[in-house]
């Protein structure tokens, strides 16, 4: 059986460094705490694939570091304009981006 989280904190911890870890929701329904936590907990070297595109939980988790590279098709911030972590990132070549059209 798998294992069964009580808390956000043990939910993260699941995720390690280099792991390649799917997000989905967009901008209204991003799984923003689990980023948030994951961030905390210092994770590195990630590989985030965006479902069906990023939005502020991608432009979070590059801007914090903790992502090397993302399979996507789109990343923005929808009627907010462009995702400006994603952007810079992917300017000074520190993402590698796997585009999907």
């Amino acid at each position: 059986m798998p294992p069964v989280w009580t808390d956000l904190a043990g939910a993260a911890a699941l995720v390690q460094d280099g792991d390649l870890v799917a997000l989905g929701g967009n901008t209204r329904a991003a799984p923003m705490a689990l980023i948030r936590e994951i961030i905390r907990q210092g994770r590195r070297g990630l590989g985030l694939i965006t479902v069906p595109t990023g939005g502020l939980n991608v432009d979070l988790a590059v801007g914090a570091g903790v992502a090397d590279r993302l399979h996507f098709a789109q990343v923005g911030l929808e009627e907010f304009g462009m995702a400006p972590n994603f952007r810079a990132a992917v300017q000074a070549g520190r993402l590698l981006c796997l585009e999907y059209p």
